[in-house]
């Protein structure tokens, strides 16, 4: 009787985690994300690339966009929206000041993030995880280091993943977290160096993937000769992914009607890069849209989703391209 009970349980268990590992395994492509900002009124308040003041909300188009609510993977930072999906990334920055990374997880920062989230019945999915001390001296933390790779200052120390990984367990054992680990994405400044450099690489591997941000601003511009040239992009995508890990093209901002503006710009970029070479349907290769609103980028409409030129317009779009109709 006892060994019937036995192999009856295991048959249960089997039928209940099978599906879903068989989904992930017969997945043809990536994930799709979103960046939703500004998301309501407390959003309003911020000053990023100029005054939010005024501008409309994702709140504010509630019912405006099913498709993408059924169909997006994950989102950041928001769980209020009409979003199905209960999977959630978000950005961290590693080594602003020891009060932030003090590894006792009562105290940690990271920790503190992740658990908000796990209590409004969130699931943490990714971490986009760097040192971004050049940005960061200026805004009220003189505290802040850089990795220790002057080619990519972004990049995280062996130490430093480490310490993180310690971090995750203590506080899983203290009942803090619903995990004792996380997939930790390196988020990287230059988009090729980290996968030509022995030592940037041996850190890598130790972390669950890259991800990379591509702006259509600044030194990004223009595509062909800019930061984010294509041939750099797609050998650091590629690398990535060759070594199992998951790699993310975090796209965005990306600009509205201006003087280097012309239709459908956001989607002629990213048709070239995948002319180019880089993996369009992978199943370890995710294209988040990190849209928000810099600079005259933010005259972009939010929604509705039947705008194809909005925020959610291309959003669905992004959808229908990567994961199909």
């Amino acid at each position: 009787m006892t060994k019937t009970i036995a192999a009856f349980t295991i048959t249960i268990l089997l039928c209940l985690t099978l599906p879903h590992a068989n989904a992930e395994t017969k997945r043809t492509s990536g994930l799709v994300g979103l960046r939703p900002l500004p998301r309501n009124e407390s959003d309003l308040k911020s000053n990023h690339g100029g005054s939010w003041a005024g501008m409309p909300t994702f709140e504010e188009q509630k019912g405006n966009y099913p498709f993408v609510a059924e169909n997006l993977d994950i989102v950041k930072g928001w769980l209020d929206g009409d979003f199905k999906t209960k999977r959630l990334f978000f950005e961290f920055y590693w080594g602003l000041g020891k009060g932030r990374d003090n590894l006792d997880p009562q105290k940690n920062l990271l920790v503190k993030t992740i658990r908000k989230w796990e209590t409004q019945g969130g699931d943490v999915e990714h971490i986009l995880i760097c040192r971004e001390a050049r940005l960061a001296v200026n805004r009220g933390y003189p505290d802040a280091k850089l990795g220790p790779f002057k080619e990519d200052g972004r990049i995280l120390s062996s130490q430093d993943v480490d310490d993180i990984r310690k971090l995750f367990r203590d506080a899983h054992k203290k009942g803090l977290l619903k995990k004792d680990n996380y997939k930790l994405i390196q988020m990287v400044e230059e988009p090729s160096y980290f996968a030509k450099d022995p030592k940037a690489q041996a850190v890598i591997k130790k972390m669950e993937g890259v991800a990379y941000e591509c702006h259509q601003f600044n030194r990004h511009w223009p595509l062909k000769t800019g930061w984010s040239q294509p041939e750099k992009v797609i050998e650091g995508a590629k690398w990535t992914l060759a070594q199992g890990k998951e790699y993310i093209f975090y796209y965005g901002p990306v600009i509205w009607k201006s003087k280097n503006y012309y239709e459908f710009i956001e989607r002629d970029w990213l048709n070239q890069y995948w002319k180019a070479g880089l993996p369009k349907k992978h199943p370890k290769m995710h294209y988040y849209l990190n849209t928000f609103p810099h600079a005259h980028g933010r005259g972009r409409p939010v929604g509705p989703e039947s705008d194809p030129h909005s925020v959610l317009g291309m959003t669905k779009w992004l959808i229908e391209e990567i994961k199909g109709k």
